[in-house]
């Protein structure tokens, strides 16, 4: 090889390493990602009440919804198959940009049934039909806690269960299921009268969660965490709510938080 290729070829490695290490410099300790409801328009929606909390009492953390048609009706089949997917593979490219980071997930119904899927497997009528985990093995290392709430999944009798619910879901897991990788970091919360996690007949328990148990659920994603030394003071409630507004310079979403990375960077992705 002539020198002058040797000193390019050196210059080119130099080059992506240099860029892969300001990209993990500017990383998160803490992301969070978010499912929506069905129907529920592209964002967070009713899962943005816990991403809040932990974006809130974590400085620094950063969050980006997964984005997939959450759509109801004929299309939900397909629409589960694509969030697990979107699930996978979003998780999979925050890995790979930021493999030190911890990453807590937070999924809301149809929402909490994709996260369901993609950690702990199918099978799932038409949407999935493996057992195994969508999600890789450098995303199951950096997760730190996954939140559960309203999930059609839902089955008595499991040891993240939170709540009254002994009835199953609409999708409910056969009895006898476990999901052992991820049981310890999994809370799963469902009241009885939830018509969507336990065939109850109440859409308000449905859509209560967050404020009947977002607390609960930010002191267990805490715990796991174990990130008192950068936990701010929770924010207080009124009137027993638990919904705590971000201010917008303690909301540091995907889009705004790396643009300007990937930008530095020219769209190198490693």
């Amino acid at each position: 090889m002539r020198l002058n290729d040797i000193i390019i070829s050196t210059i080119a490695t130099a080059s992506v390493a240099d860029a892969a290490k300001a990209r993990r410099a500017n990383c998160p300790n803490i992301h969070i990602f978010g499912a929506r409801e069905t129907t529920a328009p592209p964002g967070f929606g009713s899962a943005s009440t816990v991403v809040d909390l932990v974006m809130n009492a974590n400085d620094g953390a950063t969050s980006e919804s997964i984005v997939y048609p959450a759509a109801g009706g004929n299309e939900y089949a397909s629409s589960v198959s694509s969030g697990i997917l979107a699930v996978a593979n979003q998780t999979n490219t925050f890995n790979q940009m930021c493999p030190d980071s911890k990453i807590v997930v937070v999924g809301y119904s149809q929402g909490a049934q994709i996260v369901d899927d993609a950690f702990c497997g199918g099978p799932d009528g038409t949407s999935l039909n493996t057992s195994m985990a969508l999600v890789s093995t450098g995303v199951s290392e950096m997760v730190a806690a996954i939140i559960l709430m309203g999930d059609p999944r839902h089955v008595n009798g499991l040891p993240y269960n939170v709540g009254n619910a002994t009835a199953g879901g609409f999708a409910a897991r056969p009895a006898g299921f476990q999901c052992p990788a991820f049981e310890n970091i999994i809370q799963e919360y469902c009241d009885a009268a939830d018509p969507f996690c336990a065939k109850g007949n109440s859409t308000a328990t449905h859509q209560g969660y967050g404020r009947e148990y977002g607390q609960a659920a930010l002191q267990f994603v805490q715990s796991k965490l174990g990130a008192s030394n950068n936990t701010k003071a929770s924010a207080s409630t009124s009137g027993g709510t638990n919904d705590v507004p971000a201010s917008a310079a303690g909301r540091t979403r995907l889009g705004e938080g790396y643009m300007w990375m990937l930008l530095a960077l020219g769209g190198l992705v490693l």
